[in-house]
């Protein structure tokens, strides 16, 4: 796990002032590779990379690395899980290797096979910039579900790529402006945080993202998306038995903990009272017997600990408690906004931040965490409130004429979820549409259509509620978690989000994800084997943490530098004070985002901002 920085020349060779932006660029990164770091260049593109060491931490495996031909070098975030598989490929094709590292597999299947071919065979999270020197292409590339970040932002002369935005930002007469467009679209809760930035002049590397960059400009390509990969007529026509879809899925499971425990270093996971990550925790065991878990306990409202420890003592996995009281709590949120760089719309956020610099502290480099069970097997209310709009009672199918029935089809099939954007009348939804994220909210019918073949529509509209989260609340998540544990020089690993585990549970039919009023069903299924049963019917309740915790900050908000970005009259901001004041979603979501233009527009630090939260909270006292 590491940091990557570069600077492709588009005429101009490569300058001094470009190796001076890649060094200022590595150091902004230091927290994502505090082990080694290593530059290369040549008359057109420079590389840099900062070395978080996990497998195989011998100097050779160092980046950048060169082919041994000396025309190829990569420069890579991630893990590559399959890499021994991949290398015995390689080796049967006549391939030496000089290291025991998942790198040297990467460079040696970029060099050897081409991106285009390679990269689709790779099994884990990733992002990449691998330069091949035969044909001067540069290739940049992130994994299929957007797990590990690429930054990206292109100026006359030049193109610079980076982990992160603040490494960019840290360029030489890099304009620093924000985008009011994006504050808008976060305030209004849409899901923007992994594939763009709140910055101007800068983009991310979407989900699969493949890109070319020549003297010719940059061809941008994907090399997968559910749109492309999913077969409705395998949902359509499974008659699988409920045991053998349970039998499969555990072997799987079984697999990719076992590809996700290879590390040369500590381990440990992130275990709180719930199914997916006790699930994690237990099967890890079998992998890593000296293993042990944490578990965040927050002093002010509810606590999983108990819950947690309850899974540690059946699968025999100690666990070690998080304290997070109020005074941490104001230390880590600026904080964490600053690593996420974007507001901290969650309480959640500097538990999770509070989660990984103890990891560190006890010298654990590797965590591994239960995300992406929710949308792969249908975890979320939201997602099951989505077949209520689709169900229609005997009378109504009775006296319903089919014309109007076609109509009513129509309207639900271009919002089909129960939390579609513009569930009003066509017009306000046309909106909503326009002004909004088009290219996320239009994937909704994109993926109902793509369903066509699955009955009733309900079970389409919740499978496709499902595939859909992938793209909204699952970037989110996946955004906040690699930002806050590489804050904390920590690798976060997701065992559900494995190629073949994902293959598998997207074309689960609906009946396999929810049934009887059960989400996760199959899953639960699954767990039933390894957990306490109470924690396996116990209400899904997220990553809950107390309002309490954030009560009282609103007033920073007065005179800040949000009013002026989005051009708030006193009253209006009166109006948003008063309102964030008793909801505390829109507190967080305000005061957060008021965090972030302090800290990267108004120069204030972490600190300063941790002593005026203190001093707002005293003063409404």
């Amino acid at each position: 796990m590491c940091g990557i920085a570069g600077v492709w020349r588009k005429r101009d060779p490569i300058g001094s002032g470009d190796l001076s932006d890649v060094a200022r660029m590595m150091q902004a990164l230091a927290h994502r590779g505090p082990d080694d770091h290593g530059n290369w260049n040549d008359a057109r593109l420079a590389l840099g990379h900062r070395r978080l060491t996990i497998i195989d931490p011998s100097p050779a495996a160092g980046e950048p690395m060169l082919a041994a031909s000396g025309d190829g070098v990569l420069c890579y975030n991630g893990e590559v899980y399959n890499f021994r598989a991949l290398r015995r490929t390689l080796e049967a094709e006549g391939l030496t290797f000089r290291t025991v590292s998942d790198t040297e597999v990467v460079l040696q299947a970029l060099h050897h096979w081409g991106p285009q071919k390679a990269v689709p065979s790779f099994d884990g999270m990733f992002a990449f910039a691998y330069f091949d020197v035969r044909d001067g292409a540069l290739w940049l590339g992130r994994d299929r579900l957007g797990i590990k970040p690429m930054s990206v932002a292109e100026t006359g002369e030049r193109l610079l790529f980076a982990s992160e935005d603040k490494a960019i930002l840290a360029c030489h007469d890099f304009p620093r402006r924000i985008d009011t467009r994006e504050l808008t679209l976060r305030l209004a809760w849409q899901s923007r945080d992994s594939s763009y930035s709140v910055f101007n002049g800068i983009e991310r590397l979407p989900p699969a993202g493949l890109w070319k960059i020549t003297g010719d400009g940059i061809e941008k390509r994907r090399f997968w998306h559910v749109l492309d990969v999913l077969e409705s007529a395998r949902i359509a026509g499974d008659n699988t038995s409920d045991a053998g879809h349970a039998a499969t899925l555990q072997t799987l499971l079984e697999e990719s903990v076992e590809l996700h425990c290879i590390a040369d270093t500590s381990l440990a996971t992130a275990c709180s009272g719930g199914v997916d990550s006790g699930l994690i925790t237990a099967l890890a065991k079998r992998f890593r017997p000296e293993l042990h878990g944490y578990v965040v306990d927050p002093k002010l409202g509810r606590s999983e600990a108990q819950d947690a420890e309850r899974t540690g003592r059946h699968v025999g996995v100690s666990l070690r408690r998080v304290s997070l009281d109020r005074d941490r709590f104001f230390e880590l949120w600026p904080r964490a906004v600053w690593h996420l760089e974007t507001d901290g719309w969650h309480a959640s956020h500097a538990a999770l931040l509070a989660l990984a610099e103890q990891c560190r502290a006890d010298g654990v480099k590797v965590l591994l965490t239960g995300e992406g069970s929710d949308e792969l097997f249908g975890g979320y209310k939201w997602q099951a409130s989505t077949m209520r709009l689709w169900r229609q009672s005997w009378l109504q199918r009775l006296f319903r004429s089919k014309a109007r029935r076609d109509r009513k089809f129509a309207e639900l099939r271009r919002a089909p979820f129960r939390n579609s954007i513009g569930r009003g009348s066509p017009m306000d939804r046309s909106m909503a549409l326009r002004a909004l994220s088009p290219e996320l909210n239009f994937l909704q019918t994109k993926l109902f259509d793509r369903l066509e073949g699955v009955a009733p529509p309900a079970d389409r509209a919740f499978l496709a509620s499902c595939f859909y989260d992938l793209y909204s609340h699952l970037q989110d998540l996946l955004h906040r978690h690699d930002r806050l544990s590489m804050a904390a020089s920590v690798e976060l690993r997701v065992p559900f989000l494995e190629n073949r585990l994902i293959d598998f549970a997207l074309h689960l039919p609906r009946r396999q994800k929810y049934r009887d009023g059960t989400g996760k069903w199959l899953l639960k299924k699954v767990a039933e084997r390894h957990l306490p049963r109470e924690n396996i019917r116990a209400a899904k309740i997220g990553f809950d943490m107390a309002d309490a915790f954030s009560a009282g900050t609103q007033g920073l908000l007065r005179g800040g530098l949000l009013r002026d970005a989005m051009k708030w009259s006193s009253s209006e901001l009166e109006d948003l004070i008063d309102m964030a004041r008793s909801h505390e979603t829109s507190r967080l979501r305000l005061v957060g985002m008021e965090l972030l233009l302090r800290l990267y527009m108004g120069n204030e630090t972490t600190g300063g901002l941790t002593e005026a939260l203190h001093a707002e909270v005293g003063s409404v006292k």
